[in-house]
């Protein structure tokens, strides 16, 4: 029996492959329940930023999705959650920003304000990455010998 329910979904950017792997809850009626879980993965050549505002009360605030299209094309095929912000947007516009020079450029990253993580970012234990889908998501592509 679960008593906390996952509030958000972990991403993984993995630079080398040029992928980005979602780990999504199934959401049930029912949040006793352990629920199951889908892992995707998409290029990062195929997902857009979007920003959209929304003034429902409760739930008031700009949010940074990921739009994955089918390749080539703007047509949108999936679409998931990035980040949230309740009054200013460049934040956003920023934390996008900062994904695109992390996925497309090696060195051309800011210098971290705190060089060591702080101690609460640490993986969830409840977050388990099937065995095959935790080494591809974690390490660069095996290189080809030449023939």
């Amino acid at each position: 029996m679960y008593f906390i329910a996952p509030r958000n979904q972990p991403i993984r950017l993995n630079r080398k492959r040029q992928k980005i792997y979602l780990f999504d809850y199934n959401r049930s009626r029912l949040p006793w329940l352990k629920w199951p879980v889908t892992i995707t993965s998409y290029s990062w050549a195929d997902v857009y930023g979007e920003i959209s505002f929304s003034p429902t009360p409760g739930d008031r605030g700009y949010r940074l999705y990921g739009a994955v299209c089918v390749p080539g094309t703007r047509n949108v095929v999936a679409r998931f959650l990035l980040a949230r912000e309740w009054e200013e947007r460049e934040q956003l516009n920023q934390i996008w920003s900062y994904l695109c020079m992390y996925m497309q450029h090696d060195n051309a990253l800011p210098e971290p304000r705190n060089p060591e993580p702080p101690a609460f970012w640490c993986p969830r234990k409840a977050d388990k990455w099937p065995e095959e889908m935790e080494r591809e998501s974690t390490t660069a592509p095996e290189q080809q010998p030449a023939s």
